[in-house]
């Protein structure tokens, strides 16, 4: 991606990230454009909770999705669930308009990059697991805390990986 198309992203990316930047199988992570730290840098975090050590074959799970770091205003992430192969799996659905489902993936709205209080941004969605089961579901999100100073620099970037068994 060029530095061009990276700074046309802070206009044009605000209602959430182009497919696949959750850092899984391969896939590249909000870094592309949003430079300037290391990759999962001290001081802050992503997490996904909700989900259970083995899931049941069309079980919905509330999922929620956890940003911290201090000094964040604003945050985004993109979540995906998919096989081992890299293959979708199950399917997403949002519970308020801080998120929306994006084919494959789910991530947050405009709405919701907006932190819900200083150094702290959550999502709740609900994942429902393949039927029939498809084998382990891996989970990959990855988020960015950002200052708010309407630049791609000096923002923070987390990525976080979740296995779920099969039945």
């Amino acid at each position: 991606m060029s530095i061009m198309l990276c700074v046309g992203a802070l206009a044009f990316y605000k209602d959430g990230p182009p497919p696949n930047m959750t850092g899984g199988f391969g896939a590249e992570t909000c870094r592309m454009c949003h430079t300037g730290n290391p990759l999962n840098a001290p001081g802050g975090s992503l997490r996904i909770v909700g989900l259970p050590e083995r899931y049941s074959p069309g079980a919905r799970y509330a999922v929620t999705v956890m940003l911290n770091r201090e000094g964040l205003y604003i945050g985004g992430f993109q979540l995906a669930s998919r096989t081992r192969d890299g293959d979708p799996a199950g399917s997403w659905r949002v519970q308020d308009d801080r998120a929306k489902a994006a084919g494959a993936w789910v991530q947050h709205t405009l709405r919701g990059s907006r932190a819900q209080m200083d150094g702290e941004n959550r999502w709740q969605v609900e994942w429902t697991a393949p039927n029939p089961a498809a084998g382990e579901i891996v989970f990959n999100a990855a988020a960015n805390a950002s200052n708010d100073d309407v630049s791609a620099l000096g923002d923070f970037i987390y990525t976080s990986e979740l296995r779920v068994s099969a039945p």
